[in-house]
């Protein structure tokens, strides 16, 4: 009797064990399909490896529509924390460019490369030459300086009456021949000054180049605090979009194979499903007991 006592519940707790502990490695094992000849045999592969695309999709709708969705990230990107660590960053990079000694133009190469950065001065230096160029002649430079120039002469004694032999026609004229001037000479003329003034300006130290604008360098800082938020509230629905957070998600967990998923279930809920098992062996044990008692 007392024998009957002990293995009834303890059989029902070993059965409650092993069965849960089955159904929870079956929803792993087999990893692959099973046949005895031609016949597909029953409950293979495991359930997630057999399912893995539905649940892939399922995942992957769930993060991008409940827990990655515009409207959360917006919220935890312009959470005050978030917006202080901005802020702080912000303040450290500028510190850092306070302290920095070295000159601008070693501090760029450090980041962008030497030949980038010779590339990129090239650039600027046509380009804005040629638009400088470009802009004089719109803005019809000769004509000023000569309209300027003729009213220079005009105050001036005595020489009053060359303005006589230069009427608007003549003026007209000889503005134009200076913007034609400007036109073929001044892209090569106004290139030289602007590499002049980019070699003086890249080769200071860049503590120095900042000591002299720091008192905008607090206006600069909340601009791009600004500048963060509003590429949060007006361009993250365009990331998002561009991403496709669920096609991300789904396309990952699809590149993993079935022992991989596994491992990584089991990482993230193995004392989960440890507790599923030691339950079944609690509430078998509990059945044993109790079919005693009827």
């Amino acid at each position: 009797m007392i024998l009957k006592l002990i293995l009834a519940p303890v059989l029902g707790g070993v059965i409650g064990y092993i069965t849960n502990d089955l159904a929870i490695r079956m929803l792993f094992r087999p990893r692959k399909a099973v046949y005895i000849g031609k016949l597909h045999v029953p409950f293979t592969p495991g359930l997630i490896p057999q399912q893995k695309e539905r649940i892939a999709a399922s995942i992957g709708a769930v993060v991008s529509r409940e827990l990655l969705d515009s409207a959360t990230l917006e919220q935890t990107l312009l959470s005050d924390a978030v917006l202080s660590a901005v802020r702080q960053k912000i303040d450290d990079i500028f510190r850092d460019v306070k302290a920095e000694g070295r000159p601008l133009r070693d501090k760029l190469t450090d980041y962008l490369g030497k030949e980038r950065v010779q590339r990129y001065e090239r650039e600027a230096r046509v380009k804005g030459a040629d638009f400088l160029s470009e802009k004089l002649v719109t803005a019809d430079a000769g004509g000023t300086v000569m309209r300027a120039a003729m009213n220079a002469l005009k105050e001036k004694q005595g020489l009053g009456l060359l303005t006589v032999f230069m009427d608007d026609g003549m003026t007209q004229h000889l503005g134009g021949k200076i913007n034609r001037l400007i036109e073929q000479n001044g892209p090569e003329f106004l290139e030289q000054e602007i590499g002049r003034l980019a070699d003086g300006v890249l080769e200071q130290p860049v503590g120095v180049l900042y000591a002299k604008y720091e008192d905008k360098a607090k206006q600069l800082k909340e601009r791009l605090v600004e500048l963060y938020r509003f590429a949060v509230e007006q361009k993250l629905q365009e990331v998002l979009a561009l991403v496709n957070v669920e096609q991300v998600v789904v396309e990952k967990i699809n590149a993993f194979s079935a022992e991989e998923l596994e491992n990584l279930i089991f990482s993230v809920m193995k004392k989960e499903l440890r507790a599923i098992v030691y339950l079944g062996a609690l509430l078998g044990f509990l059945m044993g007991f109790l079919n005693l008692l009827w």
